[in-house]
């Protein structure tokens, strides 16, 4: 067993540390973050040891971001990279991922999950609670797919794309990275690139919203 560093404290670093800890792979955890006032703080009895210039000090450790925004979590889980440190693959015991599925460095499952036949997840990904990937989707890299969303067969999850929670996608369509797609739509045809859709069936919004 070894250390693992995450990197953010908020909401979502307390259910990665869960992760973490029910993979039964690390015996200690330390904590990051960018925002001083959390140093010397604790996090489900995690401490805060700094920001990102404690970097160095664990050079060949693993790691990962619990970042939620997609960019952010990707210039977190870059700069984590060129420092020497190793991303890690968090995978929840209560999650299901085909023995065929392919599981990008720094991504997490959530409990509940399921990552069928063939399914390709790409790094530094979010595959949050109670989440389906049907066989043979395509999920690019630091994408997040929310609770409880269902992809059909075949779905391509652009990179930085967001799916929101309890919305399906269609078996065969595509969305495009850096799009949106908002809580509970239903993606009957493909979404273009940086683009919110919202609805049922989901339909192009003027301007971004925020989806969870």
């Amino acid at each position: 067993m070894d250390l693992l560093l995450i990197w953010g404290v908020g909401g979502h670093c307390g259910v990665v540390l869960d992760v973490a800890r029910a993979t039964g792979l690390f015996e200690s955890f330390v904590l990051i973050d960018d925002d001083a006032a959390k140093i010397g703080l604790s996090c489900c009895d995690s401490l805060v040891i700094g920001g990102a210039e404690a970097l160095p000090r664990f050079v060949g450790k693993r790691f990962a971001v619990a970042v939620g925004d997609n960019r952010i979590r990707a210039r977190c889980f870059g700069r984590a990279r060129r420092e020497g440190l190793l991303p890690a693959v968090l995978i929840h015991p209560a999650a299901i991922t085909a023995p065929s599925a392919v599981i990008g460095l720094g991504t997490v499952v959530m409990p509940g999950a399921i990552v069928n036949h063939g399914a390709a997840i790409g790094e530094n990904c979010i595959i949050n609670t109670g989440a389906v990937i049907e066989h043979d989707c395509f999920i690019g890299d630091h994408a997040h797919i929310s609770p409880r969303v269902a992809l059909g067969g075949g779905v391509r999850i652009g990179s930085y794309a967001h799916v929101g929670i309890g919305a399906v996608v269609l078996p065969g369509v595509e969305i495009g990275e850096g799009a949106v797609v908002g809580a509970g739509a239903v993606v009957l045809h493909s979404v273009q690139p940086n683009i919110t859709v919202a609805g049922v069936p989901a339909r192009p919004l003027p301007a971004k919203i925020i989806s969870t």
